[in-house]
């Protein structure tokens, strides 16, 4: 680091103090999958605070993608510090639901745009969340809490680097069959040579994104699954207690993407969970649209869904059906600079005003309509 990047962020700590000093605060945690709009609309100038903010991020060379927050500004007037932690959906209704709290960045933390989170944290409790799925379909169907649907959140069905040419479609008997502890490609392709497993990896169970595939699917939003993880020599990973296959997954979807780009072609890449280490295996997994497409520049390649590609459109129309509801919640005792940020970011100008089109999807656009991820869409 050279002398003027040292004053800078010097410069910029003292700032954020200086601030920090008679600022409200309000904390933030949810999901992981659409917090990209969540940072548009909160860092525009307009949709949330007075002006632009300053801002402070760290666990992503891309700052929206970051899983630590800072937004330093005014809000009506008042020194405002809203902090996020994005730690998934389903964690999040549950924070909001009891008294869980989060670790986020302390105010003197400083940008680190790499995969590294160094801090200083602070922990706290939540005020609001944001979670890829209705309460009602959650872990705490009965949280005091309000939320507002703000958008629409899409996902897709990826295959890891390496893994078999054949596999080009999975429905959701396949899927429900290889979260149940592994199923042969055949059952992908239809063709009895193809007599190597397949395998899911994904999503830890504080996530929105998992809620919705298991729903989706009908293996159950709340049964435990199957799932694997994959070193970067493409092995398995056996877990402390020696199992290959357990309830395991990641706690966002970029480490998710990342595994999908370790390449299954390797010697190394053998199956232990049913194939006695001596043949090759496939993996599958499913990632919100942002995170698919780091997983598909890494070598991933995209799955079509019950014999449906990924589209917009398709997504639109209710042809595509992975897809859920994005919400942001509150909790029903909370601080009126929360309740603040709250109402601006659920306003028609916000987080819906802020879908990119592409991993969010805005209400007004969907000619399609869904309770759930238990039930089918319907065209308007």
């Amino acid at each position: 680091m050279n002398n003027k990047t040292i004053l800078l962020a010097g410069a910029l700590s003292l700032c954020v103090a200086s601030m920090a000093s008679a600022a409200q605060y309000a904390y933030m945690t949810g999901s992981t999958a659409a917090r990209a709009a969540f940072y548009t609309a909160i860092t525009d100038g307009a949709t949330v605070f007075d002006a632009a903010p300053t801002v402070i991020t760290q666990g992503s060379s891309n700052p929206g993608s970051a899983s630590y927050m800072n937004f330093v500004g005014t809000l009506g007037g008042v020194a405002t510090i809203l902090k996020c932690h994005w730690s998934g959906s389903e964690g999040g209704i549950a924070d909001l639901a009891g008294s869980g709290t989060e670790q986020f960045l302390d105010d003197s933390a400083v940008n680190s745009l790499s995969s590294a989170t160094p801090g200083p944290f602070v922990t706290s409790t939540i005020d609001l969340c944001a979670a890829d799925n209705d309460k009602a379909y959650s872990r705490n169907p009965s949280a005091a809490i309000t939320g507002t649907k703000v958008c629409i959140i899409a996902f897709k069905f990826e295959k890891e680097k390496g893994s078999a040419l054949t596999l080009t479609n999975v429905t959701d008997q396949n899927v429900r069959a290889a979260l149940a502890g592994g199923a042969k490609l055949a059952q992908f392709t239809g063709n009895p040579a193809d007599t190597n497993w397949v395998y899911v990896s994904g999503r830890n169970n504080q996530s929105g994104t998992r809620v919705n595939a298991f729903g989706n699917t009908g293996y159950g939003i709340f049964t435990a699954p199957y799932q694997l993880e994959v070193n970067a020599n493409g092995s398995m990973i056996v877990e402390p207690d020696g199992n290959v296959l357990e309830d395991v997954g990641y706690s966002g979807g970029g480490s998710v993407a990342t595994q999908l780009g370790y390449d299954l072609s390797q010697a190394s890449a053998v199956d232990i969970a049913n194939g006695n280490g001596a043949q090759p295996y496939s993996v599958i997994a499913y990632l919100g649209i942002s995170d698919a497409a780091t997983a598909e520049s890494l070598g991933a390649t995209p799955l079509s869904y019950n014999g449906v590609a990924y589209s917009v459109a398709a997504v639109q129309q209710g042809q595509y059906v992975f897809w859920g509801n994005e919400y942001t919640y509150h909790k029903n005792t909370v601080s009126s600079q929360a309740l603040t940020i709250y109402n601006k970011l659920v306003a028609p100008a916000g987080v819906s005003g802020h879908a990119d089109g592409v991993v969010t999807i805005s209400l007004s656009s969907m000619q399609a309509v869904r309770n759930g991820p238990t039930s089918d869409p319907s065209h308007l």
